[in-house]
Formats: C-alpha cells, structure tokens, sequence
C-alpha cells in the first residue's frame, strides 16, 4: 500500500515496511517480556505495571524507527534533491 501511495516509491515503501516491523516486533518483545519480569523478578502485579511499560517502550522505538531509520533508508536510497513541486499544497488536492 504505501508504495502505490508513495508514488511507486521502492525506498519510500522499504522504509515504511522497515519502521513497521521494528515496531511489531518490539510490541511482541515488550508484551511477552513484561509480565514476566514484573510477576518473577520484580514479584509485582503484571498487569498493572506492564502496560505503561510496554506502551512507554513500544511508543518511543516505534517512533525512533519510524524517523531516523527511514531517514536513513531515503538517505541511502531515495531522491537526492528535492525539486520545487516535490511539496504538497492545498491546491494538489483534488
């Protein structure tokens, strides 16, 4: 989907594909994680201490991955230069 709406976009859909999956394999690191290490090594109740935790954590890497590896993945693959109507505006949509 996001290389049909990239504009057909390689790197652009590369990189949102990239910042996707860090972000669901962190939130399936962080839920399996943290009842665990709450109710064994901590002996607290998981369920209340384990969900700030893993939407602080999920929160915070998703959007790491999100701006700076996909910055880095245009980087190494997108366009170089920016052109002056590479910027939307009001009047590009229809």
């Amino acid at each position: 989907m996001s290389y049909v709406m990239g504009g057909y976009s390689l790197p652009f859909a590369f990189s949102i594909f990239t910042a996707q999956f860090i972000g669901i394999m962190t939130a399936g690191f962080t839920g399996t994680l943290a009842p665990l290490l709450f109710t064994f090594i901590f002996k607290r109740d998981s369920g209340k201490w384990g969900g700030p935790l893993e939407t602080a954590v999920q929160d915070v890497l998703g959007t790491f991955a999100m701006i700076v590896v996909t910055y880095h993945i245009m980087l190494m693959f997108g366009p170089f230069e920016l052109e002056p109507n590479d910027i939307c505006s009001p009047a590009d949509v229809e």
